[in-house]
């Protein structure tokens, strides 16, 4: 999973929230998975810890790629 990989490398939790309420923390795996939240739909991201900017802006950009699926 390419967020739960990108997430390795920060210093910082991210938690990411759908439109349904149900949280799942980036560097959880199973919680990413149970998200289940599909293409299109509204996603919350909230960051803390040292590099909680940082890892935002990365994990916006992965999004905004698209995850860099073609």
């Amino acid at each position: 999973m390419k967020l739960f990989e990108l997430m390795q490398g920060f210093d910082a939790e991210v938690l990411l929230r759908n439109d349904e309420g149900t949280e799942a923390e980036a560097n959880s795996v199973i919680a990413l998975l149970m998200l289940d939240s599909a293409k299109g739909r509204q996603i919350e991201i909230e960051a803390t810890g040292p590099q909680e900017v940082e890892a935002l802006a990365a994990v916006i950009a992965l999004f905004n790629s698209g995850f860099d699926e073609d």
